[in-house]
């Protein structure tokens, strides 16, 4: 004889089993049905799981990638930037140093001194820029700021000035002085390191750096009283022509210096969006792969959720109790 108490009571337990599992269907459900996504993504790629371990890793190097290229373009503004602050005014500064030398005029020479001091004081500033903790014209002396003070410079500068006999002896002494192996420019006044494993960097012995320097500092000496009056009045002329006429040479050269590090720019740029094309590609492969479609997941949840009413209905009516009941 069937014992209807013990029959009862195991279908009531079997069912509450199944409610449990119901809750827990709808409540993933729901999510799937708000988010667009699986709740469970390892349970409903299955067999993709490998195409899904490689989706994600291609993305993991795709990120990596981003990140380097994004410190590069950084750097490369950085650079950029300083070079045109290095490079404004060197015309006009030229300019003024023809107009010193047509008027003659001590004031004249006084006005084109302090343009070309305070835009050495701003070129070796901006060279002396860096990206974090790194230099960025200090060759692999990353470290160290690539130059010491205007003032040190201009020291050294007039030093030379004064030891110097005549135009000839001063443009010589000149030239030792900036000699990029042998001068105290290169060994000396600049700090960085003279090898370069960054391809991107520029150091502060490029020669259109150089040259940029060599002249400003000339110029910052033409006021009356200064440097250029320990030679006579006619070589110090030559030589504030001289050097305006190279100051226009040296700004020609930054100019394709700035170009030449723009290219860099543009292909970090192009890397930089070829990237994020590849980045949307995979995630859309991978968004296919885990997506769940919210109609399809909001016309289950509707049928779970009437069977979940259902079995509570079952439940009361074999434990003869009413719903009310079974929920209290």
């Amino acid at each position: 004889m069937i014992n209807k108490s013990y029959l009862a009571n195991s279908v009531t337990t079997q069912l509450s089993r199944d409610i449990q599992s119901i809750r827990e269907r709808i409540d993933r459900t729901s999510s799937e049905a708000v988010t667009g996504r699986t709740a469970d993504p390892t349970a409903h790629l299955s067999g993709q799981i490998g195409r899904a371990m490689i989706a994600n890793d291609a993305l993991n190097k795709i990120d990596r990638d981003s990140s380097l290229l994004q410190i590069r373009e950084s750097r490369l503004d950085i650079t950029q930037q300083s070079l045109s602050r290095m490079q404004e005014g060197l015309a006009e500064i030229s300019v003024r140093a023809l107009d010193s030398l047509s008027a003659g005029s001590p004031v004249e020479r006084t006005a084109l001194a302090q343009d070309a001091r305070a835009q050495l004081d701003s070129a070796l500033m901006a060279l002396n820029s860096r990206h974090g903790e790194r230099f960025l014209f200090s060759g692999d002396a990353t470290d160290k700021a690539a130059f010491g003070s205007p003032d040190d410079l201009m020291e050294d500068l007039r030093a030379i000035a004064d030891a110097a006999t005549d135009k000839t002896d001063f443009d010589a002494r000149l030239n030792a002085y900036f000699d990029l192996d042998t001068g105290d420019f290169a060994n000396s006044f600049y700090r960085g390191s003279k090898t370069n494993s960054d391809g991107d960097a520029i150091t502060g012995l490029d020669p259109a750096i150089t040259q940029t320097l060599r002249n400003l500092g000339v110029l910052a000496m033409a006021a009356p009283g200064d440097g250029l009056d320990n030679l006579s009045n006619t070589e110090t002329l030559d030589v504030i022509r001289s050097s305006a006429d190279r100051l226009v040479q040296a700004d020609a050269a930054l100019t394709q210096l700035r170009a030449a590090n723009g290219i860099l720019q543009e292909r970090v740029a192009t890397g930089l969006d070829s990237l994020a094309k590849e980045k949307l590609v995979v995630n859309t492969l991978l968004e296919g792969m885990t997506s769940r479609d919210q109609y399809e997941a909001a016309a289950e949840l509707k049928a779970l959720e009437a069977s979940l009413e259902a079995s509570y209905m079952l439940t009361a009516r074999l434990s003869q109790l009413s719903l009310m009941n079974f929920l209290r």
